[in-house]
């Protein structure tokens, strides 16, 4: 199997075992590997994917320690380096506050600004997570000016350094948003390890690629480790991409409307 063939997960699961000496297993193992799971797949609903994850490498021939498995199972998320990230004194800055925020207003700056943020690898995916109507597009550039022409002039936002970006017609609805990823935020910096890296993977598996949780892996944004419901950070992630969909599909409508 050609390597552009197997999925990204597969992919970064392979890079990941090499990093930590494991040159195998071939392609095909590494999908069935990511297959495996009660019949769910690894990336499911599994309430310990560390241990499903041990159980499918053990499958393999391939036997990890548990941090090695840890380190596998965050990279397999898109977080190869969990936490090497230092906030310090400014963390609730950093990881809540508006890290970009651009005011677009004319169809004209929609094209410079793509060029300026090109290499903003989540921009065009989180932008077309919340519009389903948008599809076949990939380039940047396309992305932003279809958004432009269905909403019309708004802020393009990233809230947090490692937080989603966002498009929304209003200071209102940019403030509702900021307070909902803030919530994600307070959630999963008082969980732990285990029961992120389970949301996280949930979330992957329902369309949240990389999720939020894991996005925030990078950092050490973790300050306590108070018990934390697995369902209730999914839940809340959740509840962050479906407010921000409904704002995109009410000013799409609110635009045709006018339109006529």
């Amino acid at each position: 199997m050609d390597t552009a063939e197997i999925n990204p997960a597969a992919r970064r699961l392979r890079a990941a075992l090499r990093l930590q000496g494991v040159t195998g297993p071939d392609d095909i193992s590494l999908e069935e590997i990511l297959r495996r799971g009660g019949g769910r797949g690894l990336l499911g609903t599994q309430p310990d994917p560390l241990t499903a994850l041990d159980a499918a490498l053990r499958g393999q021939g391939v036997t990890l320690e548990r941090n090695a498995l840890m380190a596998v199972a965050w990279a397999v998320l898109g977080v190869p380096a969990p936490r090497t990230v230092r906030l310090g004194s400014a963390a609730a800055v950093r990881l809540t506050h508006l890290a970009e925020l651009h005011d677009l207003m004319l169809p004209s700056t929609v094209q410079t600004l793509a060029r300026r943020l090109a290499g903003e690898a989540n921009l065009a995916p989180d932008l077309l997570r919340v519009r389903p109507w948008l599809t076949g597009l990939t380039k940047l550039e396309d992305v932003l000016a279809a958004v432009f022409r269905d909403e019309w002039s708004g802020f393009l936002a990233l809230l947090g350094e490692f937080g989603p970006w966002v498009y929304v017609p209003s200071v209102a609805d940019l403030q509702a948003l900021s307070h909902r990823y803030a919530a994600l935020v307070r959630a999963a910096s008082t969980s732990g390890e285990n029961a992120v890296l389970a949301a996280a993977w949930q979330l992957q598996q329902l369309g949240a690629s990389p999720p939020l949780l894991a996005r925030l892996e990078v950092s050490d944004h973790r300050r306590e480790a108070r018990h934390q419901e697995t369902s209730e950070l999914v839940r809340l992630e959740r509840a962050f991409w479906t407010a921000a969909e409904q704002q995109a599909s009410r000013r799409r409508n609110e635009r045709a409307a006018r339109r006529g």
